[in-house]
């Protein structure tokens, strides 16, 4: 047998809406090693199998011995419990696929079966009313292995999806044994910012069951089989106002501190100890950039911002009942960003959301002809603000750009080409626009409002020289695609690229 040190798994603080419910299963993960009836590919995963007290999308769970559910059913009596929704941490034995005379597989419902009908799990009530459910495979539970792409539509792998850096090569891939070396995450999966720890040899799935009557106590719950084998690990109760798996679009904060953080890009994923959420994610945290504010329109062009490290732009995404833990003990909902101070005068603000979309063009004074153009946008805060089809977090690397962004330090830049779709919020933003040495650049602060639907700007020519015969030419680029260079080199004004 594998020798077992199981793995207590957290991915985050727990939230406070949620609690483990206990109960006494059918089996110990080390007795379902040696189970014959199970498959030899989850006894030997078994070992990496979370045990013990865990964390898993904010949601915590007391693993004990878990429910084998195979051909009869199981029944489990727990302290009564009122609770909107009850959470399931379980996975599935594997379902082989079995291939007709011909050889084929119809249908094709892939190592998971997708569909297939493999459990009823019951809320037996204190008043002895009863509310079933069905579980479907790649539905509310996974197989603990599974291919790429096979993933559930209402349940989630209880490891929560992570961020990565552009800038680091030193990250690595979270893994249960904690005896083995993490094996470092490679290039073309970094290049996403973001990864889903799927490479393990074990998954449990974890899957939220609204329950119809949250009043009535939950005295009970019986596990009823249909196909094949499932391994219930864990439950948890809680409640929220919506699905507590499901967050919601992107959004920013900004962290105020009394002290000064050290940035380093290299070390950009420790700076997320600082700051973490139970109920989401977060996504990046960066110092804030300062631009002038009253004199914007009076600086120069491609002016780089100054920093200040004692005020952090926190980028996150997370559920409505989401909650943040700073590292000084502070815990403050998302819902109240900006009401909350901590004792060592920490504070969260929202960051007004980019909601507001408009149109952009630019185009030439005189004849409204749509002229290519660098572009840039901020917003009060100083967040960079990027078109729809642009990268709001360019990648710098040399051959590694995905569309057409400038790099002058922190101050950003991307190519348009006289039109363009952005988000912006509501309140001030600052734009700059310029078109290389010929066209007079701009700088101006517009005020978006509910109504503003499109932005005009128009540019002109403050020198002549391609009239009077001059030629611009750039003889040395690197890894510019065709259309991307004639796209830049007539933003910038180049008329040869080389």
């Amino acid at each position: 047998m594998e020798d077992f040190y199981m793995s207590v798994y957290r991915d985050g603080p727990a939230s406070s809406l949620f609690w483990p419910v206990s109960f006494d299963g059918t089996v110990s993960l080390e007795e379902l090693a040696g189970d014959p009836y199970v498959s030899a590919e989850l006894a030997k995963a078994l070992p990496s199998a979370h045990s013990g007290s865990c964390v898993a999308w904010g949601i915590p769970f007391e693993i004990g011995r878990p429910v084998l559910l195979r051909d009869q059913p199981v029944t489990v009596t727990i302290s009564p419990a009122t609770a909107q929704w009850f959470v399931f941490l379980h996975t599935s034995d594997i379902r082989s696929l079995a291939a007709d005379a011909n050889g084929f597989i119809s249908p094709m419902r892939g190592m998971g079966q997708l569909g297939e009908h493999a459990a009823d799990y019951v809320l037996i009530y204190d008043d002895g009313t009863e509310e079933r459910t069905q579980i479907r495979r790649r539905y509310q539970v996974g197989s603990f292995q599974f291919r790429w792409g096979e993933q559930c539509l209402q349940a989630v792998t209880a490891k929560k999806p992570r961020a990565l850096s552009l800038n680091t090569r030193e990250q690595t891939r979270l893994i249960n044994d904690a005896t083995a070396q993490s094996p470092a995450v490679q290039w073309g999966e970094r290049q996403t910012q973001l990864i889903f720890e799927e490479a393990t040899p074990y998954h449990n799935f974890v899957w939220a069951f609204q329950n119809p009557h949250p009043e009535k106590p939950v005295k009970a719950l019986r596990f009823e089989p249909v196909s094949g084998t499932l391994l219930i690990s864990a439950v948890a109760a809680g409640n929220a106002r919506s699905m507590p798996l499901q967050w919601q679009k992107r959004k920013k904060a900004l962290l105020r501190m009394p002290f000064k953080l050290g940035f380093d890009s290299a070390q950009e994923q420790s700076l997320l100890d600082h700051v973490q959420l139970d109920l989401g994610q977060l996504i990046s945290m960066s110092p804030r950039l300062v631009y002038p504010v009253e004199d914007w329109e009076k600086t120069r062009q491609n002016l780089e911002p100054d920093t200040t490290f004692s005020e952090v732009v926190v980028e996150y995404a997370s559920h409505e009942d989401a909650a943040f833990h700073i590292g000084d003990g502070t815990r403050i909902l998302v819902r109240d960003l900006g009401k909350c101070t901590s004792q060592n005068d920490l504070s969260l603000e929202p960051i007004a959301p980019a909601d507001q979309r408009v149109i952009l063009r630019v185009v030439e004074a005189g004849t409204k002809k749509l002229l290519p153009v660098k572009l840039h946008v901020h917003g009060p805060i100083g967040e960079y603000l990027a078109p729809l089809d642009r990268m709001r977090n360019p990648n710098p690397e040399w051959f590694e750009n995905y569309s057409p962004d400038f790099f002058h330090g922190n101050h950003l830049s991307t190519y348009i080409s006289g039109f363009a779709i952005i988000d912006l919020p509501l309140g001030e933003i600052f734009l700059e626009i310029t078109k290389g040495f010929e066209v007079k650049p701009i700088r101006k602060t517009f005020n978006i409002t509910p109504e503003t639907k499109e932005i005009t700007v128009e540019i002109e020519k403050a020198l002549h020289w391609r009239e009077n015969g001059w030629v611009t030419a750039d003889t040395h680029v690197h890894f510019l695609s065709p259309a991307t260079a004639m796209l830049e080199g007539a933003a910038e004004g180049v008329n040869v690229i080389n």
